[in-house]
Order: structure tokens, then C-alpha cells, then sequence
């Protein structure tokens, strides 16, 4: 794939069109917010698509039309979706439930100054504030919208820019391929402002991105993105307290379990890595 420009001039592009984005994205909440009101699910909503739209699709796609004449190579949407390594995806994401929640606790175990603690706690209370505002009541139609917007708009916007357009500038612009993923996978997560997620959103991130490099088509972490998101939409709807099973097997004391997990989890990422299509 040729490049009329340098791997930092992309990375640049890509940066100044993702601050535009956020710029409008700002303008527009501020004045949502004027109008209903922080609380409000509607405003909460429009507010989600927007940053999808302007903050994440808009400068991937944007960026990769003017890097180079075969955008949709760059992206890697042009490649059909391998269905065997989807469903070798989706056994992973199973069989990683409950090492990841162990993560997900061994994270939130970190200790930090007591200032900056609190500081962090609030950054969670307010996201997760934020998330029960746009989910709305307990009904059918919000669950549908919840799914819509956090499980397929959300999955696919972000894939876009963190995959498709950021990782694939980096890899396709000499970087090496596994630095590529990763520094990618910390950008994700960073870009979540949440402290006690950081380290499995991390890895969540990294293995979209090995699901990118070894399909080589954004559709499959696009399909398993969306599955991961909707999974954590549904089960947040199904419970009747703050913490669902599947938020909380796997956490804590359950050892075996979580040995288990990192067992079945690393064989089935090398099925996933034997399954690729060859070049």
C-alpha cells in the first residue's frame, strides 16, 4: 500500500481531525445539555452518536481518504469476514471471562495516594452515572436502544478509529505489527478516562487488534466488539443489583476457575492464529 505522506504526518492528520471532531462534538453536547439537561436519557443519547460519529468514523475514514487512494484497504473493509474465526473469537471472549474479571478486580485493588483515589472514584461514578442515564428505564425499547448505541454504533466507531485507522497507519507505516496493537490498545483505554478498567479494557483492546492483524479484515473485531459490548449492556438490564454474574464470576477468590480461563483463553488464541488466511 503506498503513502503520499509520512507515518507522522498521518498520525498528525489523524489527530487534528479527531480535535475537530471533539471540538464539534463539545459544541453541540454543551448546547444538548442547555436544552434537557445533564440527566436527560435523550441528550445523553445524541450525544453518544455524535461523538461516534464525529470523534471516531469521521476522522478514520477522513484520514485514510487522504493517506492513500485505497481507503477501504487501509481500513481493512475490504476483506469478507472470516466465520470460523469468528466463532474461534467468540469462544475466546467466553473463555476469557473469568481471568478478565479477575483483572477487572486485581485492578481495582491498585493502591494510590489517597487524594488521587478519590479523584479516580469519581471519574467511575461519573461514567457510571452516565451509562444508567443513556440505558434509561427498565423497558424492552431502551434495552433495544442501549444495544444500538453502546453494543453496535459504539463497537463499530470505535474499531474504526482504533483499529481500522490508528493501528493500520502504525502497521502499514513500518511500525512493528505487535507495537502497533498495543500502543493502540493503551490509546483505547486512556481514551475511557477510567482508572480501575484501564488494564482490561487494555487487553480487550490488544486482542481486537490480533483479531485484526491475523483475519486482516476490521470486521471481525467490528463483530467482536459489538458481542462484548452488547453482552455488558444485556446483563447490566437482567440484573437486579450493581453487580451481574458475569461481572463478578472469575473475581475475587475463584483461582481455578481463573487458571482455567487463562489456559482455555491462550489455546484459543492460537487457534485463532492458526486459522488466519495465508497470504
Amino acid at each position: 500500500m503506498q503513502f503520499n505522506v509520512t507515518l507522522g504526518k498521518r498520525l498528525l492528520f489523524l489527530l487534528f481531525a479527531f480535535l475537530i471532531g471533539y471540538s464539534i462534538v463539545a459544541l453541540l453536547s454543551a448546547f444538548l445539555v442547555y436544552k434537557w439537561g445533564s440527566d436527560s436519557t435523550p441528550a445523553m443519547r445524541i450525544m453518544a452518536v455524535l461523538q461516534d460519529i464525529f470523534m471516531f468514523i469521521a476522522p478514520a475514514v477522513l484520514t485514510a481518504v487522504v493517506v492513500t487512494r485505497q481507503p477501504a484497504s487501509l481500513l481493512a473493509i475490504d476483506s469478507r469476514l472470516n466465520l470460523r474465526m469468528l466463532i474461534l473469537g467468540v469462544c475466546v471472549m467466553i473463555c476469557a471471562m473469568p481471568a478478565l474479571n479477575c483483572v477487572i478486580w486485581l485492578n481495582g485493588q491498585i493502591p494510590l495516594p489517597a487524594g488521587v483515589e478519590a479523584a479516580f472514584r469519581s471519574m467511575e461514578d461519573s461514567a457510571a452515572a452516565m451509562v444508567v442515564t443513556l440505558q434509561g428505564g427498565h423497558t424492552i425499547p431502551n434495552l433495544i436502544m442501549s444495544v444500538l448505541i453502546v453494543g453496535v454504533f459504539a463497537g463499530l466507531s470505535e474499531e474504526l478509529l482504533f483499529r481500522g485507522a490508528l493501528q493500520r497507519l502504525m502497521s502499514t507505516g513500518g511500525l512493528n505489527a505487535h507495537a502497533a496493537i498495543w500502543i493502540a490498545a493503551i490509546i483505547f483505554s486512556l481514551m475511557h478516562m477510567q482508572f480501575y478498567g484501564f488494564v482490561p479494557r487494555m487487553l480487550l483492546g490488544a486482542f481486537f487488534g490480533y483479531a485484526l492483524l491475523w483475519s486482516r479484515c476490521l470486521w471481525l473485531p467490528v463483530m467482536l466488539h459489538i458481542l462484548n459490548n452488547a453482552v455488558y449492556v444485556i446483563s447490566q438490564y437482567s440484573s437486579t443489583d450493581s453487580a451481574s454474574a458475569i461481572d463478578t464470576f472469575g473475581a475475587g477468590s475463584d483461582w481455578a476457575y481463573v487458571a482455567a480461563s487463562v489456559i482455555m483463553t491462550g489455546l484459543g488464541l492460537n487457534l485463532m492464529r492458526k486459522a488466519a488466511p495465508k497470504i
